[in-house]
């Protein structure tokens, strides 16, 4: 079969098909910026927002950090002060088994019995005085 020939067609008939195909390209055109600014509005949007939520994570990282450096120093100043009172008993007073003989005492732990019976003795003779007794 031989190709088909289009139809003769006037000049103002290609006039109107050029002139319809160029109004749909352009409508076209014209939904594809709207569309296209609106992707960019969109995304400009969404950088702000996420601008805005990386500041608040940073500001809490920050927060954290301070709260954790002053948890530490106190951490520190807790343990020096205990570690201030152990100053001067001896270690191995401390690590002594209970089995071992009582007399061996060092003169520390005397002086801490010693004090420890005095305020025993105060405390008792305290509440004498005031009418009761610690005997039943």
């Amino acid at each position: 079969m031989p190709p088909k020939r289009k139809a003769a067609t006037t000049d103002e008939e290609d006039n109107d098909n050029y002139r319809q195909k160029r109004d749909r390209n352009n409508e076209a055109v014209k939904r594809s910026r709207v569309k296209s600014k609106q992707r960019t509005q969109e995304t400009q949007e969404k950088v702000n927002e996420l601008r805005i939520k990386n500041k608040v994570l940073e500001d809490k990282i920050s927060n954290q950090e301070k709260e954790l450096k002053f948890l530490k120093e106190l951490f520190v100043t807790q343990a020096q002060a205990k570690s201030d009172k152990l100053v001067g008993v001896d270690i191995a007073t401390l690590l002594k088994s209970s089995d071992e003989d009582g007399d061996s005492d060092s003169e520390e732990e005397k002086r801490a019995k010693k004090k420890k019976k005095k305020d025993q003795k105060a405390g008792s003779s305290s509440s004498r005085k005031a009418g009761t007794s610690s005997r039943s």
